[in-house]
């Protein structure tokens, strides 16, 4: 059994419990999420199956669709409401305006320290065993992106809150946007919920909650619940290639092209992302195959198996 289940994580479960749940309804089968969320977090956790575990690599790159709120004014020891409050300041009085503006500043390229509870890794361990000792170690600022951000509410009256969404790239730590922005503002924050919308093409509206999951499997309706492998490579051009060139694939056998024709085939046009020479490859079914690299050079393009993923 190949494929992705979407999960829509529950408040409070962890990733590795999500994970096994869908283990236990696939005995044998193997399985690994493509992007951990904290137990506070809810939403959208993909879940390889089978093959699909090893597209991984690839669903993590996908851009991450969050709506996040944050508590103004008081700031907590884990950066979100997990934690216990480390201090409470006054919060002044703020236009949406000028929060707005504020959070537009965020978006781009940006440099955030990773959360001393993180999975981040000092000295061979986790950020996060070092802060449940009281140690405070040394961490590395690191770079996230942030395509889009929008303010959708702000509540200045009883415990100010806003609430926003955010687009950004992996390794985007959303309780040290949280605290950014309260620090920005000048009054501290941490991360009171937060809501993962999408992973690439995977969305909220189409995930499966765990018991509808389990209701589902039962039934064996696994066609409700697995999406195919490819449905997470819809960014990797698409090759379509006859049983014989097929089948040299699938034995290591590097195939060669006219490099003209291959461009018209596949329309890679000038992408400049880290999978630029990358395709999904088709039998003249329609079925995927494989995750091939296109080498192309001069008059001559050369294809090369990276990852055989069919029976």
């Amino acid at each position: 059994m190949d494929g992705i289940i979407v999960i829509n994580k529950s408040y409070g479960a962890t990733s590795h419990q999500a994970v096994q749940a869908v283990r236990r309804l696939f005995p044998g089968v193997k399985a690994g999420h493509s992007g951990t969320l904290d137990p506070i977090a809810t939403g959208v956790l993909p879940v390889c199956l089978g093959r699909a575990t090893r597209i991984v690599e690839y669903i993590i790159e996908h851009p991450k669709v969050y709506r996040a709120a944050v508590t103004l004014g008081k700031t907590t020891d884990t950066d979100d409401s997990a934690g216990k409050v480390t201090a409470t300041r006054s919060v002044p009085g703020l236009e949406k305006s000028r929060v707005e503006s504020l959070l537009a500043g965020f978006q781009g390229s940006i440099e955030q320290l990773p959360p001393r509870y993180s999975a981040v890794k000092y000295r061979g361990k986790p950020l996060y065993s070092w802060a449940r000792k009281g140690k405070d170690v040394p961490r590395k600022t690191r770079r996230a992106e942030i395509y889009r951000i929008e303010l959708l509410q702000f509540n200045p009256d009883r415990e100010p809150q806003l609430i926003f969404d955010v687009e950004c790239s992996k390794g985007t730590y959303i309780r040290t946007l949280a605290v950014d922005i309260g620090n920005a503002l000048g009054c501290g924050g941490h991360l009171d919920s937060l809501a993962r919308l999408a992973v690439g093409p995977f969305v909220l509206e189409h995930s499966h909650s765990l018991p509808e999951i389990e209701t589902l499997g039962r039934h064996e309706q696994y066609r409700d619940l697995i999406r195919p492998m490819d449905s997470a490579l819809a960014m990797l051009p698409a090759l379509s290639l006859n049983d014989a060139l097929v089948g040299a694939l699938k034995n290591g056998r590097v195939i060669r092209f006219d490099s003209n024709e291959i461009q018209k085939q596949t329309d890679l046009g000038e992408r400049k992302d880290k999978d630029r020479d990358k395709v999904r490859v088709y039998d003249q079914q329609g079925n995927f195959k494989a995750i091939a690299r296109l080498e192309q050079s001069g008059a001559e393009a050369r294809l090369k198996t990276l990852k055989y993923l069919s029976s």
